[in-house]
């Protein structure tokens, strides 16, 4: 992927960002991991695959950290 195809994919993924956060977050970082982890299984190492994979497990990490200690 060259770096306009890159650059786009970003837009893209700010903008999907940006507008899904309104929706409901928490059922987007399961579906990324997922989608992110089958992705590495198919195509092998790739950095966007492994970029969702950690992005979207650290968000997990914080949603069941807020859920395990609400702070009242």
């Amino acid at each position: 992927m060259g770096p306009i195809g890159s650059f786009a994919l970003f837009l893209t993924s700010l903008f999907i960002g940006s507008e899904a956060s309104r929706i409901e977050p928490r059922i987007y970082p399961p579906i990324i991991l997922f989608t992110s982890l089958a992705s590495l299984s198919l195509l092998g190492p790739t950095s966007i695959g492994f970029g969702l994979c950690m992005g979207s497990g650290w968000v997990l990490l914080n949603q069941v950290a807020d859920r395990s200690f609400p702070m009242q």
